[in-house]
């Protein structure tokens, strides 16, 4: 998801190791002496659990979902991690084993980090499908060990689900399915008002419990490529909302936007509905 690629580079420059452990094993020998879960004399050296006696405080924000792009069909795993300050960290699926370590090293470890978050690749449906995400990461509670810049043990878990959303429908205004379609169809600089259709069925069709909307507009070409000065207009509304107002003062005339609307499941997966439109 374009939005948040600058979060993503941002945290890639600062030189962090972010490792999935090979072979879905654990990727560490159990030692109760590695209380945080890691050991620094091996590289994907994750373990399931701290070690007998150690005092545990439960870490700020630990969440893992789902992110569907319907209009690209493509899918992904999207996690945040965050609390006051830690060294290393690792998460591990419902069966114990690693899918992520994270590691600041040098200067970075002295300082430590506050929080992560990370988007994986998201393939096309036919290289990686619904079927495929589910087999490789299964549903339920992935266990967080970290070791903070205190000495303390973090300990958490993020619940994970397949409940993925249906895609929200986006009724007005005309979008295009590409920027240099949006001439066709350019849209007031006044009264521009966004709507979409109701989301009331996961993908598969089953039930779902929509916790509102995101509508997100945001304008393609960047005013400051080196920075991150970029117009975006980023509303969450409940789900009783399907419409929405853009105010004038955040357009600009002649100027293609991207336009998102994300449907938001109670656990924390979504569904996007992408189309880009052009002011006058």
């Amino acid at each position: 998801m374009r939005r948040l690629g600058a979060l993503v580079a941002a945290t890639a420059v600062i030189g962090i190791s972010l490792v999935a452990a090979p072979g879905g094993g654990t990727g560490g020998v159990p030692s109760s002496a590695r209380a945080a879960g890691v050991s620094e004399a091996d590289g994907s050296a994750c373990e399931t659990s701290p070690g007998p006696g150690v005092k545990t405080t439960e870490i700020a924000t630990a969440k893992l979902i789902i992110e569907y792009n319907s209009t690209d069909d493509d899918i992904g795993v999207h996690g945040a991690f965050d609390d006051h300050g830690w060294k290393t960290l690792c998460v591990f699926d419902p069966a114990g084993r690693a899918v992520l370590e994270v590691g600041p090293q040098g200067s970075l470890r002295d300082l430590t980090m506050a929080g992560i978050f990370f988007e994986s690749r998201e393939p096309p449906a036919s290289e990686f499908s619904f079927a495929d995400l589910k087999a490789a990461f299964p549903e339920g509670e992935y266990s967080v060990s970290a070791e903070s810049f205190d000495g303390k043990v973090l300990v958490g878990s993020a619940t994970f689900t397949h409940q993925v959303p249906a895609a929200p429908r986006i009724s007005a205004p005309a979008i295009a399915e590409e920027p240099r379609d949006t001439k066709r169809n350019p849209v007031p600089l006044e009264d521009l008002q966004i709507r979409w259709g109701k989301v009331t069925r996961t993908v598969d069709g089953g039930p779902v419990t929509i916790t509102g909307y995101e509508v997100i507009l945001t304008k393609e070409v960047e005013d400051d490529p080196n920075g991150f000065s970029r117009p975006v207009y980023d509303v969450h509304v409940p789900t009783t909302v399907n419409s929405l107002r853009v105010p004038a003062e955040f357009l600009e005339p002649g100027t293609v936007y991207e336009l998102e609307v994300l449907a938001l499941e109670q656990s924390g997966n979504q569904t996007i509905s992408v189309g880009f439109l052009r002011t006058e």
